[in-house]
């Protein structure tokens, strides 16, 4: 109950200690917040000082040991922390769905109550979720508590150890992927670093004290060691670091590296450096898709060859050994083996393998008749050898006429499972792929499993309008797109200006050029036909802005007086032109909007994807189809939307199957053998200066040597990178400022102080204490271990303001200046006299 006050930011009455628990003071960084129920749970439990209540009573009527002799206190719920993506990457609303969708990804987290919460906090965004741990009935009294929830325990010779969890930072990167992919956005979240610190530590509360708490000391060595870790491993192998960041995908996208190297290195050019060097590595592979002139995506040669020459195995029109059943539903999926296993007249013993033995549980059961044996593709295939050893000791070898079934193939990676069909070929080995299409992988990882879902399927079932954004979520495009042409969704000719003809019609693209063309033609329809006025032009902050009185019109950033979320649709009223003031009408209530002050709108007539998911469902739409870049959220679009249609520009595509051929091509996570192998132009120059400068040096040096440089000062781990960014440019005054406050420095104290007393930033104050090794100031609550922890937080106690930021970069570059009050370097000599040479004394 205390937990759940703290992190909505409010006030609950707890009626067993007959107490309050108020956070009412610090909503001031709460954005929002909400309850997800399971279907079943009393409407009550909406409330959340119910639901809190509810938790803490069904927990404590199950405690019969008093608390001071228990060595733990009883666990009510989980409590987990994500970092989420800026405002300017993700509106409100944008967030809170994307939230969601992370905290009810694993495995059972749809049958207990969950409350969720978004902290806006000066520091970063980020986002809370609770999970109860008991389920509870329609009247609301609690039944069983939830084991093997996130982490499923097993009893080992070793005594109890966790086999399988929620492989966190995974399910995070992959469902933010995804998200932007599916809003149309240009984003790519920065990929997992080849050595990730430790965000949370373990600590263990034992007779209500704290044991094995890290000390900052050892908090700052561990992040030290983890970015030294990271820059070897950056200016290592090129290979060896692709494969690491890969973590078991087909490919990398280009701008991943680059954000990669953007956290380790300051420069913009020893930024690029480094990554030129690894996209000219021989090892290393670079693609196009779908003929862009510049490639986008990265593997190594190793990879490249195994998808390549698994896919073919799939793709083989004469291959009768690989088998795939999809169903909608894990129920469904599991039935469907079965019944395809007792009809297929297979032998005996089949050997069931997955990605964790969870995932081997069901199908099990179904076939227990035909004594199965059970395991893991890491024990029979992909494993280290303790594991293939425990493999063997299970009888999980290939053998001739031994069948495979692999229930939940979209759960294993790409490179398990390439390397799973080519040992099943190796040893002529039937496989019965497995593929749930409630799990939504596909289409930035795992796309193995759904291209030979795709193609090895039999395409005799015939899907409902309601089943194709399943489908499009799980990574079956090919069968997507055959029930969207079923089912009259798409259009490959040229009538679409005929349809613009409707006066109600919106229209969804990504080219601005062109939205800006449909807008003229469909306002210049609408006033025709009476529906709006004739536009007037506005003056606003941002240029001249054509309105039309009873148009609609959408907000590109979040408005706060009057309150207009980003990206909400109201209906424009009035225009006031002599105040630069319009009316609209939003949420039934009028709201008037001065020009001078917001103008983030424009009209609703032609919108992005990104815009177009939050309209009316009422509401007809038609999305143009131009390029292949957003062909994925383009599909996505028409089959959210009861009422909308895709329009296909027939240089693109003239038939669904062409359509859905580019469509795969076009996804994050198409396979290498999709796309074309393009080198890097700036790689390849890159190749040409250094095999030039490898020759003579008497003949071809092109540019001096370095000199030899003394240590650099720390690394300010804490910084953003923009601050970090400032200190580059900044090189010779932070020095000189390491040097005079370091920690190697005897008077370091005094200097400190004495620095401290003369700077007017509270950026370069923080900067001073990080380099005296100083406590920082933050203020520590006894809950803030409940909030975003300092690992996840870009730096100290708040996020500096561009006014932080360049008057620090003033005092650092007033550092560098000979005779400046700071002390730092010695007062120049006067000018009638001539600095002594101390090799000629």
């Amino acid at each position: 109950m205390r937990n759940l006050a703290y992190t909505a930011r409010t006030a609950i009455y707890d009626p067993r200690l007959d107490t309050v628990f108020d956070y009412a003071c610090l909503q001031g960084d709460l954005a929002c917040h909400g309850i997800i129920l399971p279907e079943g749970y009393p409407p009550r439990f909406a409330e959340l000082d119910a639901l809190a209540a509810a938790l803490d009573l069904a927990e404590w009527a199950k405690v019969r040991t008093p608390l001071e002799q228990r060595t733990r206190p009883p666990q009510v719920g989980l409590a987990l922390v994500v970092a989420l993506p800026p405002s300017d990457e993700l509106w409100l609303h944008e967030a809170a769905e994307l939230f969601q969708r992370i905290v009810t990804e694993p495995s059972g987290s749809r049958t207990v109550p969950i409350h969720w919460a978004i902290h806006n906090a000066d520091i970063n965004c980020h986002g809370h979720a609770y999970y109860g741990l008991r389920v509870f009935d329609a009247e609301g009294r609690p039944g069983h508590r939830v084991r093997n929830f996130i982490a499923r325990l097993r009893p080992s010779r070793f005594g109890t150890e966790v086999f399988e969890g929620v492989d966190w930072p995974s399910l995070v990167w992959e469902t933010q992927q995804a998200y932007f992919e599916e809003l149309g956005l240009e984003l790519v979240v920065d990929p997992i670093a080849p050595a990730p610190g430790l965000h949370l530590s373990p600590v263990v509360y034992a007779n209500g004290t704290i044991h094995n708490e890290r000390t900052r000391e050892q908090v700052l060595r561990a992040r030290q060691q983890a970015h030294t870790a990271n820059v070897a491993a950056i200016e290592g192998s090129p290979a060896e670091l692709i494969e690491i960041l890969l973590r078991g995908r087909s490919s990398l996208r280009v701008s991943e590296l680059e954000r990669l190297s953007a956290k380790f290195f300051d420069h913009p050019a020893e930024r690029a450096s480094k990554v030129e060097r690894v996209l000219g590595d021989d090892e290393i592979v670079t693609m196009a898709e779908n003929g862009a002139e510049k490639p986008r995506y990265l593997t190594t040669r190793r990879i490249h060859v195994l998808l390549t020459n698994a896919a073919q195995l799939i793709d083989d029109p004469g291959q009768q050994h690989i088998s795939t059943i999809t169903a909608r539903d894990s129920a469904s999926l599991v039935e469907r083996l079965a019944r395809h296993y007792f009809t297929g007249n297979y032998p005996s013993h089949p050997l069931i393998l997955g990605h964790a033995l969870s995932d081997c549980e069901g199908t099990a059961l179904a076939l227990a008749a035909r004594e199965p044996f059970v395991g893991t593709i890491d024990m029979a295939v992909t494993g280290s050898d303790s594991l293939l050893a425990t493999g063997r000791r299970r009888d999980l070898a290939f053998r001739p006429g031994r069948p495979v079934i692999v229930p939940h193939s979209e759960r294993i990676d790409d490179q398990r499972l390439a390397q799973l069909l080519l040992e099943a070929k190796k040893h002529d080995v039937q496989l019965i792929f497995g593929h749930d299409q409630c799990r939504r992988h596909g289409i930035v990882a795992r796309r193995l499993a759904a291209y030979a879902a795709d193609r090895a399927t039999p395409n005799s079932e015939r899907y409902e309008r309601n089943d194709i954004e399943r489908l499009l979520r799980a990574g079956l495009v090919g069968l997507a797109i055959a029930a969207m042409a079923d089912h009259g969704l798409l259009k490959f000719d040229h009538g679409f200006s005929r349809d613009i003809e409707n006066p109600m019609c919106v229209v969804a693209c990504q080219s601005r050029r062109r939205m800006r063309e449909l807008a003229d033609a469909i306002r210049e329809q609408r006033v025709r036909s009476k529906i709006s006025e004739a536009p007037e032009q506005m003056t606003t902050l941002r240029g001249t802005l054509s309105l039309s009185v009873g148009e609609w019109i959408v907000t590109t950033e979040a408005c706060n007086a009057p309150a207009l979320p980003a990206g909400q649709f109201a209906r424009l009223v009035a225009v006031d032109r002599s105040v630069s003031v319009i009316s609209v009408i939003h949420d039934g209530e009028i709201k008037k909007i001065d020009l001078d002050k917001f103008a983030a709108i424009r009209s609703a007539s032609t919108l992005t994807i990104r815009e177009a998911r939050g309209l009316p469902l009422n509401m007809r739409l038609v999305v143009e189809l131009a390029k292949d870049r957003h062909i994925w959220s383009s599909l996505l679009l028409v089959a959210r939307h009861a009422h909308a249609e895709l329009y296909v520009d027939p240089a693109l595509a003239t038939s669904a199957q062409e359509l859905a051929e580019i469509a795969g091509r076009s996804l994050p996570g198409a396979l290498p053998h999709e796309r074309e192998m393009k080198p890097d132009s700036n790689a390849e120059i890159g190749k040409i200066l250094l095999a030039l400068q490898s020759k003579d040096p008497v003949e071809t040096e092109l540019f001096p040597e370095a000199p030899v440089a003394a240590p650099a000062p720390p690394q300010p781990i804490h910084m953003e990178e923009r601050i970090r960014g400032m200190i580059a440019s900044n090189s010779e005054g932070y020095r000189l400022l390491h040097n005079h406050v370091g920690h190697h420095n005897p008077a370091r104290q005094a200097n400190a102080a004495h620095i401290l007393g003369l700077s007017n930033s509270n950026l370069l104050k923080a900067l001073v204490r990080f380099l005296a090794d100083h406590e920082l100031e933050r203020p520590r609550d006894e809950l803030d271990d409940l909030d975003l922890p300092v690992e996840l937080s870009e730096l100290d106690p708040m996020r500096w303001t561009y006014g932080d930021i360049e008057n620090a970069r003033y005092e650092l570059y007033t550092m560098a200046i000979p005779g400046s009050e700071w002390g730092l370097k010695p007062p120049l000599p006067p000018r009638n006299m001539t600095p002594v040479n101390s090799a000629d004394t």
